[in-house]
Protein backbone atom coordinates (compact mmCIF):
# COMPACT_ATOMS: atom_id res chain seq x y z
CA UNK A 1 0.00 0.00 0.00
CA UNK A 2 3.12 2.67 0.60
CA UNK A 3 4.28 1.72 -2.74
CA UNK A 4 0.77 2.97 -4.51
CA UNK A 5 0.42 5.67 -2.40
CA UNK A 6 4.20 7.16 -3.32
CA UNK A 7 3.67 6.83 -6.85
CA UNK A 8 0.22 8.35 -7.08
CA UNK A 9 1.51 11.22 -4.75
CA UNK A 10 1.90 14.82 -6.59
CA UNK A 11 5.51 16.06 -7.59
CA UNK A 12 6.37 17.65 -4.16
CA UNK A 13 9.56 18.53 -5.35
CA UNK A 14 8.76 20.22 -8.41
CA UNK A 15 6.44 22.01 -7.19
CA UNK A 16 9.12 23.06 -4.41
CA UNK A 17 11.20 24.26 -7.26
CA UNK A 18 8.30 26.70 -8.68
CA UNK A 19 7.76 27.92 -5.19
CA UNK A 20 11.31 28.64 -5.11
CA UNK A 21 11.33 30.02 -8.54
CA UNK A 22 8.17 32.53 -8.00
CA UNK A 23 9.85 33.76 -5.06
CA UNK A 24 12.90 34.55 -6.78
CA UNK A 25 10.82 36.46 -9.54
CA UNK A 26 8.84 38.00 -7.06
CA UNK A 27 12.02 39.25 -5.51
CA UNK A 28 13.63 40.68 -8.88
CA UNK A 29 10.89 42.27 -9.73
CA UNK A 30 10.26 43.99 -6.16
CA UNK A 31 14.32 44.76 -5.87
CA UNK A 32 15.65 45.55 -9.48
CA UNK A 33 12.71 46.62 -11.67
CA UNK A 34 10.92 48.32 -9.05
CA UNK A 35 7.29 46.80 -9.22
CA UNK A 36 5.60 47.06 -5.69
CA UNK A 37 2.87 45.49 -3.55
CA UNK A 38 0.25 43.30 -5.46
CA UNK A 39 2.42 43.82 -8.72
CA UNK A 40 5.32 41.58 -7.26
CA UNK A 41 3.04 38.90 -5.58
CA UNK A 42 1.26 38.17 -8.86
CA UNK A 43 4.41 37.82 -10.52
CA UNK A 44 5.87 35.89 -8.49
CA UNK A 45 2.39 33.76 -8.44
CA UNK A 46 2.37 33.42 -12.40
CA UNK A 47 5.79 32.09 -12.18
CA UNK A 48 5.34 29.89 -9.37
CA UNK A 49 2.16 28.08 -11.54
CA UNK A 50 3.77 27.89 -14.74
CA UNK A 51 6.96 26.06 -13.03
CA UNK A 52 4.74 23.90 -10.86
CA UNK A 53 2.23 22.92 -14.48
CA UNK A 54 5.43 21.85 -16.32
CA UNK A 55 6.57 19.67 -13.44
CA UNK A 56 3.60 18.05 -12.85
CA UNK A 57 2.98 17.58 -16.76
CA UNK A 58 6.66 16.53 -16.78
CA UNK A 59 5.87 13.64 -14.22
CA UNK A 60 2.85 11.97 -15.41
CA UNK A 61 3.27 7.97 -15.91
CA UNK A 62 4.15 6.59 -19.40
CA UNK A 63 1.14 5.30 -20.72
CA UNK A 64 0.91 1.00 -20.08
CA UNK A 65 2.40 -1.11 -22.87
CA UNK A 66 0.29 -3.87 -24.13
CA UNK A 67 0.47 -6.95 -22.92
CA UNK A 68 -0.04 -9.88 -24.84
CA UNK A 69 -3.44 -10.73 -23.96
CA UNK A 70 -4.35 -7.55 -25.63
CA UNK A 71 -2.40 -8.18 -28.77
CA UNK A 72 -4.06 -11.73 -28.82
CA UNK A 73 -7.67 -9.65 -28.37
CA UNK A 74 -6.64 -7.31 -31.30
CA UNK A 75 -7.25 -9.95 -34.46
CA UNK A 76 -9.94 -11.69 -32.78
CA UNK A 77 -11.98 -8.29 -33.63
CA UNK A 78 -10.48 -7.93 -36.95
CA UNK A 79 -11.79 -11.29 -38.13
CA UNK A 80 -14.86 -10.12 -37.38
CA UNK A 81 -15.79 -8.37 -41.30
CA UNK A 82 -14.76 -11.12 -42.97
CA UNK A 83 -17.69 -13.29 -41.04
CA UNK A 84 -19.72 -10.77 -42.29
CA UNK A 85 -18.77 -10.37 -45.94
CA UNK A 86 -18.66 -13.93 -46.54
CA UNK A 87 -22.62 -13.84 -45.96
CA UNK A 88 -23.93 -12.80 -49.15
CA UNK A 89 -22.65 -16.06 -50.14
CA UNK A 90 -26.46 -17.65 -50.43
CA UNK A 91 -27.22 -15.14 -53.36
CA UNK A 92 -24.77 -17.59 -55.41
CA UNK A 93 -27.32 -20.08 -55.70
CA UNK A 94 -30.10 -18.57 -56.82
CA UNK A 95 -27.74 -17.44 -59.67
CA UNK A 96 -27.34 -21.01 -60.76
CA UNK A 97 -31.11 -21.83 -60.13
CA UNK A 98 -32.28 -19.24 -62.69
CA UNK A 99 -30.17 -20.64 -65.51
CA UNK A 100 -31.53 -23.95 -65.09
CA UNK A 101 -35.18 -22.82 -65.12
CA UNK A 102 -34.25 -20.76 -68.24
CA UNK A 103 -32.95 -23.92 -69.87
CA UNK A 104 -36.10 -25.78 -68.91
CA UNK A 105 -38.58 -22.76 -70.38
CA UNK A 106 -36.65 -22.93 -73.30
CA UNK A 107 -37.11 -26.33 -73.94
CA UNK A 108 -40.71 -26.19 -73.31
CA UNK A 109 -41.01 -23.55 -75.95
CA UNK A 110 -39.05 -25.43 -78.23
CA UNK A 111 -40.86 -26.99 -81.25
CA UNK A 112 -42.08 -30.36 -81.40
CA UNK A 113 -40.36 -32.49 -83.75
CA UNK A 114 -41.94 -33.14 -87.14
CA UNK A 115 -44.00 -36.70 -87.74
CA UNK A 116 -42.78 -38.76 -89.97
CA UNK A 117 -44.87 -38.78 -93.62
CA UNK A 118 -47.48 -40.71 -94.20
CA UNK A 119 -47.17 -43.98 -96.52
CA UNK A 120 -43.81 -46.00 -97.45
CA UNK A 121 -40.39 -44.43 -98.69
CA UNK A 122 -39.46 -45.64 -101.69
CA UNK A 123 -36.63 -47.32 -102.51
CA UNK A 124 -33.75 -44.84 -102.96
CA UNK A 125 -30.68 -45.11 -105.13
CA UNK A 126 -26.71 -43.83 -103.14
CA UNK A 127 -26.03 -42.21 -107.49
CA UNK A 128 -27.27 -42.49 -110.43
CA UNK A 129 -27.44 -45.64 -113.17
CA UNK A 130 -25.17 -44.55 -115.27
CA UNK A 131 -26.39 -40.58 -116.60
CA UNK A 132 -29.31 -39.55 -114.55
CA UNK A 133 -31.89 -38.32 -116.04
CA UNK A 134 -33.14 -34.63 -116.98
CA UNK A 135 -35.86 -34.52 -114.31
CA UNK A 136 -36.96 -30.87 -115.15
CA UNK A 137 -38.79 -32.65 -118.33
CA UNK A 138 -41.34 -33.48 -116.07
CA UNK A 139 -43.80 -30.59 -115.71
CA UNK A 140 -43.90 -28.68 -112.17
CA UNK A 141 -40.03 -29.91 -111.72
CA UNK A 142 -37.87 -26.78 -111.90
CA UNK A 143 -34.24 -26.95 -110.71
CA UNK A 144 -34.39 -26.52 -107.24
CA UNK A 145 -36.84 -29.62 -106.94
CA UNK A 146 -34.74 -31.58 -108.97
CA UNK A 147 -31.81 -30.84 -106.77
CA UNK A 148 -34.28 -32.26 -103.63
CA UNK A 149 -34.99 -35.15 -105.54
CA UNK A 150 -31.26 -35.87 -106.23
CA UNK A 151 -30.84 -35.37 -102.43
CA UNK A 152 -33.42 -37.86 -101.39
CA UNK A 153 -31.94 -40.37 -104.55
CA UNK A 154 -34.19 -39.94 -107.40
CA UNK A 155 -32.40 -39.77 -110.26
CA UNK A 156 -34.13 -41.31 -113.02
CA UNK A 157 -37.78 -40.73 -115.00
CA UNK A 158 -38.11 -45.22 -114.12
CA UNK A 159 -37.82 -44.69 -110.50
CA UNK A 160 -41.01 -42.31 -110.52
CA UNK A 161 -42.57 -44.70 -112.67
CA UNK A 162 -42.39 -47.46 -110.91
CA UNK A 163 -43.91 -45.24 -107.31
CA UNK A 164 -47.14 -46.69 -105.62
CA UNK A 165 -49.65 -44.89 -104.38
CA UNK A 166 -47.96 -45.52 -100.91
CA UNK A 167 -44.72 -44.45 -102.23
CA UNK A 168 -46.35 -41.05 -103.89
CA UNK A 169 -47.99 -40.62 -100.35
CA UNK A 170 -44.73 -40.90 -98.61
CA UNK A 171 -42.66 -38.56 -100.73
CA UNK A 172 -45.37 -35.63 -101.31
CA UNK A 173 -45.39 -35.51 -97.49
CA UNK A 174 -41.93 -35.54 -97.16
CA UNK A 175 -41.20 -32.87 -99.73
CA UNK A 176 -44.69 -30.86 -98.59
CA UNK A 177 -46.01 -30.74 -102.05
CA UNK A 178 -49.86 -30.79 -100.23
CA UNK A 179 -51.01 -33.09 -103.15
CA UNK A 180 -48.93 -31.89 -106.01
CA UNK A 181 -47.78 -35.16 -107.33
CA UNK A 182 -51.01 -36.91 -108.41
CA UNK A 183 -52.05 -33.25 -109.57
CA UNK A 184 -49.24 -32.49 -111.93
CA UNK A 185 -49.40 -36.31 -112.87
CA UNK A 186 -45.63 -37.28 -112.64
CA UNK A 187 -46.23 -40.82 -112.81
CA UNK A 188 -47.76 -40.72 -115.97
CA UNK A 189 -45.22 -38.14 -117.30
CA UNK A 190 -42.29 -40.34 -115.94
CA UNK A 191 -43.54 -43.10 -117.59
CA UNK A 192 -43.78 -41.57 -121.33
CA UNK A 193 -40.07 -40.34 -120.63
CA UNK A 194 -38.72 -43.62 -119.56
CA UNK A 195 -39.29 -44.59 -122.71
CA UNK A 196 -37.50 -42.58 -124.71
CA UNK A 197 -34.54 -42.23 -122.02
CA UNK A 198 -30.89 -43.43 -122.64
CA UNK A 199 -31.26 -44.63 -118.53
CA UNK A 200 -32.67 -48.13 -117.99
CA UNK A 201 -33.26 -50.27 -114.80
CA UNK A 202 -30.72 -52.52 -113.76
CA UNK A 203 -32.11 -55.82 -115.02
Amino acid sequence: MATAETKNAPPLYGWAIACAAGLVAGGVSFLLVGIEGNGSVGIAAVITLIVGVIFTIAEQPAPPAKTPADVRKAPAQAAAPTVAATAPAPAAKAETVAPVSASVAAAAEAPAPEAAPEGTKPEMLSAPVGAADDLKQISGVGPVLEGKLNTLGVYHFWQIARWSDKEVAWVDGFLNFKGRIERDDWIGQAKTLAETSASKPPA
